[in-house]
């Protein structure tokens, strides 16, 4: 009985063997999925940098051109514009060259320092901040929306005020006026609408060929008024320039004549409404100096940062 019993093998060994080689395996396999899901939520480096090439080298520039180009247009047109009447006793065409070649100089210089950007960033990012800022500070004094005009800084609001009060300046703008007949279509062709509609009328022929608003008075025509009965000249009268209100004389009211060579060309209001008329395309100019700097100096700035990245990827 003995020699016939057959001894079985026992293979628990080997399949506890494979039992930890795969409980050994999972945590590598799990390890391993989760370095994979790791690295695919990473965004690729290659991809960062060729977009930081892409605006460096295609995007920014082509941009900040096209942004210069507003700056030669507007020199051309500051050139061919034809000059307001009268302004040319102010020396503002000359003025008026001027800024059309600082905007030609400006023109220059941006397109310079794009394509001088790689061999020399740094420098072109100063020289450009430092011309923008100096062109944003006369964009704000054209505007008038800081207080630092002086009486050397032309075509600014202090400026033209200091002009316009002057005696001698005033009599010459005066004379101009008259000569280039601001009221004859007012005296020759006075409409039969009364009262006029003053509101769409140029600055000139509202203050210089009519009384003050204030003055209480009834017109025949456009250019020959009296004043009512019972009535007279208000203690104070009110002017508009610009944004400003402006308390002006009494004596407003008492210089109006219903002389053609006379009517109202020594009124306060004369002088305010030929400095409203002439000094729009100044602050016209003002408002776009300021949006253009502050658009190239956003450029240039972003293009000098793209420049720096590309270099330190490279």
């Amino acid at each position: 009985m003995a020699d016939n019993a057959q001894v079985v093998p026992v293979e628990e060994p080997a399949a506890t063997a494979t039992a930890t080689a795969t409980t050994t395996t999972e945590p590598e396999a799990n390890s391993s999925d989760k370095m994979e899901s790791q690295s695919d939520n990473k965004p690729p480096v290659g991809t960062l940098v060729a977009l930081v090439n892409i605006l460096a080298a295609g995007v920014l520039p082509i941009f900040t051109f096209v942004l210069s180009l507003t700056l030669l247009g507007y020199a051309v047109w500051l050139l061919y514009m034809r000059s307001y009447d009268c302004e040319d006793i102010l020396g503002l065409p000359r003025v008026q060259t001027l800024a059309s070649v600082g905007l030609l100089a400006v023109f220059v210089v941006s397109n310079a320092a794009l394509f001088l950007r790689r061999k020399f960033p740094m420098p072109a990012l100063v020289v450009m901040v430092v011309i923008l800022l100096l062109m944003l500070f006369i964009g704000l004094a054209y505007a008038g929306v800081n207080e630092m005009q002086s009486r050397r800084f032309p075509a600014t609001r202090m400026w033209f005020k200091l002009k316009i009060m002057d005696d001698v300046n005033w009599n010459n703008i005066k004379s101009c006026i008259y000569d280039k007949g601001a009221c004859n279509d007012l005296i020759y062709e006075s409409p039969n609408e009364k009262p006029y509609n003053r509101r769409n009328m140029p600055p000139i022929k509202n203050g210089c060929c009519m009384p003050p608003e204030t003055c209480n008075m009834d017109a025949i025509n456009a250019t020959f008024w009296y004043r009512r009965k019972d009535e007279g000249p208000p203690s104070s009268m009110t002017l508009m320039y610009g944004d400003e209100m402006m308390v002006g004389r009494i004596s407003d009211c008492q210089l109006w004549r219903n002389d053609w060579s006379i009517l109202c060309y020594d009124c306060r209001s004369c002088k305010f409404g030929f400095v409203r008329s002439v000094r729009r395309k100044w602050w016209q100019l003002g408002i776009f100096l300021i949006v253009i700097s502050i658009l190239l100096l956003i450029s240039h700035l972003l293009i000098f940062l793209a420049t720096f990245w590309e270099r330190f990827k490279g």
